[in-house]
């Protein structure tokens, strides 16, 4: 009777285990945490980005907006972004005190104070002036365990081939929203092209980023992160969504 009380929590407990892994795929969990551990190693880097997100405009229903970006750090606590979209030019900088956003096309400028990390920054600034910083969910040291915690399942789908790069696709489903993430196949394992569809929104909106023209730790001059208001250039204040 013992034996095969024995036997039944084994079985109990293989069980379980075979239901996690099907839950949360150790393969794609090992392929998003090598990719995480990659960019935290990382002292420097810039990149590309091409996103597109769907709005809903009553007169034509659901629109597509692009919005490219070339993106340059230094950790832990330098980054400068170019933005070109729907609202124009315009460019933020962060020196790790001081986060400046200027236009370009309304020749204007805002200044406040940052916190001391990028990601501090980041997440400050998306909460008290909501503005949203190209894919930068992948440089959370938490990434993975994030993506498990909002997700209901998480799997990987093999190889596919993305601009002439093979990548692994890997993607992850919940009741709210379904993300599919394609990282390099090669000594990096960085991203390549993210894919969220939201189905709770009205209309299943879909988020796009797509990466390129990644560089590893290349040597960027401190003054670059460092903001000097053009000639002419008026400075407004930014206004928070506590005063909105």
């Amino acid at each position: 009777m013992k034996k095969l009380l024995l036997f039944s929590l084994w079985l109990l407990g293989a069980s379980t285990l075979s239901a996690q892994a099907t839950k949360y795929d150790p393969a794609a969990l090992l392929i998003l945490d090598r990719m995480s551990d990659v960019i935290g190693d990382l002292q420097s880097c810039s990149y590309k980005t091409m996103a597109s997100h769907d709005t809903y405009v009553p007169e034509y229903g659901m629109i597509k907006q692009f919005l490219n970006s070339e993106v340059q750090m230094t950790g832990p606590n330098k980054m400068v972004i170019n933005f070109w979209g729907p609202h124009g030019h315009r460019q933020c900088w962060y020196n790790g005190e001081q986060f400046a956003f200027y236009d370009y096309d309304e020749n204007n400028y805002g200044m406040v104070d940052a916190p001391a990390t990028i990601i501090a920054t980041i997440d400050s600034i998306h909460q008290y002036y909501d503005v949203d910083f190209p894919a930068a969910d992948f440089f959370y040291p938490a990434f993975t365990d994030d993506l498990i915690e909002s997700s209901d399942k998480v799997v990987y789908l093999g190889t596919t081939n993305i601009n002439g790069k093979e990548c692994f696709h890997i993607a992850a489903m919940s009741g709210v929203t379904n993300t599919q993430i394609w990282i390099s196949n090669d000594a990096y394992n960085l991203p390549v092209k993210y894919v969220i569809d939201y189905y709770t929104v009205a209309g299943s909106p879909q988020y796009e980023t797509t990466f390129s023209d990644w560089q590893i730790n290349p040597v960027i001059p401190a003054a670059l992160f460092n903001f000097s208001p053009p000639p002419g250039a008026h400075q407004v204040r930014i206004m928070s969504t506590t005063e909105q």
